[in-house]
């Protein structure tokens, strides 16, 4: 790769190799590995330890061309005897060469730089729209907005003492085009900044729903609802919504490429996740024989809540991991057979594979805008003021519902039939951008809004009631933990490597439907500890 220079001396060993300013290399180092500038001081360090023979390059006579320069860097410096020469011309050398890797190496980014970096757009934005435009858009967004006329209705089959199945069943239709909305108006904001704080800003708003649930839930003291609506979300996430993007997106994209990295770190984050909940299953599987009577609830409670703050500090390092430290790492993966010049030379880029058809789209070309901020805002705060009156009269008519059709499970409808109405929001997003081959975001919306159930939504509620004086721990379900269990090892297995295809999606799909199946007939069971029935006040 290098230049090689004769040296006419046969006898000189092979370590005497005069050190050089090491040329770009053709493969990329490792993102998180330091730069490897160790070699040229090791080198340095042997060449002073060892003198070459006459005639050498490391020969302590004075080089043509060589001896102005040298004597203009080292005049400064006293010489007392040879030793010290040689010391002194070599540190010289040491000092000079690293000077001119570092001035070839991109200066890193100051805070303030970084900042801007994140509320970025990652393409030019189009003109803004005005408040008419964007009311008429925000209305002919979806068919969906068909089903706002059954929020009223619910709300008056509430308040006439209706049945209880009718209430449930339009409530939920209602929530539909409100979560869909939601979508809409988090979609507009993100566009407006980047492809990281997008994300966050999806999984984050898309979350809003299962996060009114729970609340009502743990509100009216039904603790198995909240567990259940909260494992049953990221269920839906990890395997419906994450399935659905990539069949969708393999219509289009032969292979889905996304950032290797990031979807490692994601599944072990999940990993963490689903540990934090085995440990409370297990105590309560093979230690509750041994504790005194009523020492296990307590030892639970304490369990739970120092796990909770664990998992808080871990989402907030994975904050600051993704937004500061390491926010290189969360760049666009190029979907397209060529990508620009600018994505090429960047240190982080991946060129996708030739199979890979070109999009029509690209990132030259502006992004066109359907919501101005001030409508996008008003949306967003309207459409979760209705879904929180909504979910409120949805969780009120469950009771109702399973005592009027007994067959039916009600563990199978909070896990199953609840968290699909609440995700309507962040399965549209998902399958959207992944269709646009935006693979990133997509993971971003899934498997990110699973990380933010585990690692923020979990551990408040679990503080939240404790700050109530609720009962609320991490001891879920045995069977529905295990469910979990071995969904998180799938979805990791299927990208870790960072590219996925259709079959993918299909499988995870049908472990879905698998799970549903197997709750459809859940027995209604009270939570024992040691022999004693969970009281909620």
């Amino acid at each position: 790769m290098g230049e090689s220079f004769a040296v006419p001396a046969p006898n000189v060993a092979s370590h005497h190799v005069l050190p050089q300013p090491t040329p770009p290399s053709l493969v990329a180092e490792d993102d998180d590995e330091p730069p490897s500038s160790g070699s040229f001081h090791r080198s340095s360090q042997m060449k002073l330890d060892s003198a070459g023979p006459p005639g050498s390059l490391y020969d302590n006579s004075p080089i043509p061309g060589v001896q102005a320069s040298q004597a203009a860097v080292t005049s400064p410096v006293h010489i007392i005897d040879e030793e010290k020469q040689e010391v002194s011309f070599v540190t010289s050398k040491v000092n000079a060469v690293p000077s001119k890797a570092r001035a070839d190496r991109p200066h890193a980014l100051t805070t303030g730089a970084r900042l801007r970096t994140l509320f970025t757009p990652t393409r030019p934005l189009g003109p803004n729209p005005t408040y008419k435009a964007s009311a008429i858009a925000a209305v002919k967004y979806s068919p969906l907005n068909l089903f706002l006329v059954f929020i009223p209705v619910s709300w008056a089959l509430h308040f006439t003492d209706q049945s209880a199945t009718i209430v449930f069943v339009f409530s939920a239709l209602g929530i539909i085009p409100l979560a869909a909305l939601l979508g809409l108006g988090t979609e507009q904001i993100a566009l407006r900044t980047s492809q990281s704080v997008g994300g966050l800003l999806n999984a984050t708003l898309g979350n809003i729903v299962e996060m009114i649930i729970a609340g009502i839930a743990l509100q009216r003291c039904e603790l198995e609802l909240v567990q259940s609506s909260l494992l049953g979300g990221l269920l839906s996430n990890l395997l419906l919504v994450l399935g659905m993007a990539f069949i969708v997106g393999g219509f289009r994209f032969a292979q889905q490429e996304f950032q290797p990295m990031v979807a490692q770190l994601n599944s072990s984050l999940m990993i963490v996740c689903v540990t934090s909940l085995i440990v409370p299953v297990a105590f309560h599987e093979y230690l509750e024989d041994r504790l005194a009577p009523g020492r296990e609830f307590q030892i639970l409670l304490q369990l739970s809540r120092g796990s909770a703050i664990v998992l808080l500090s871990i989402y907030f390092a994975y904050l600051f991991f993704q937004f500061y430290s390491h926010n290189h790492l969360f760049l666009d993966t190029c979907q397209t057979g060529s990508c620009s010049s600018s994505s090429n030379s960047s240190t982080f880029g991946r060129m996708s594979t030739d199979s890979l058809p070109t999009m029509s789209s690209s990132s030259s070309e502006t992004e066109s805008l359907k919501l101005n901020t001030p409508v996008a805002l008003f949306l967003l705060v309207a459409s979760t003021a209705l879904a929180y009156v909504t979910a409120d009269h949805l969780v009120g008519s469950l009771e109702g519902l399973v005592a009027a059709h007994p067959n039916i499970s009600k563990e199978w409808i909070t896990l199953i039939v609840i968290p699909i109405i609440s995700n309507a929001a962040e399965h549209a997003t998902a399958v959207v951008v992944a269709r646009k081959g935006k693979f990133d975001l997509a993971m971003s919306v899934a498997v990110g809004s699973c990380i933010q159930i585990a690692l923020f939504v979990i551990p408040i509620l679990i503080l939240i009631a404790w700050g109530m004086d609720k009962p609320l721990t991490l001891l879920f379900d045995p069977l529905e933990t295990v469910v979990l269990f071995f969904s998180v090892l799938l979805v990791k297995f299927s990208v870790e490597d960072g590219k996925s295809h259709w079959m993918s999606g299909y499988v995870l799909i049908a472990v879905y439907i698998l799970i549903a199946l197997c709750f459809w007939n859940f027995p209604e069971t009270v939570r024992m500890i040691q022999g004693q029935p969970l009281v909620c006040s």
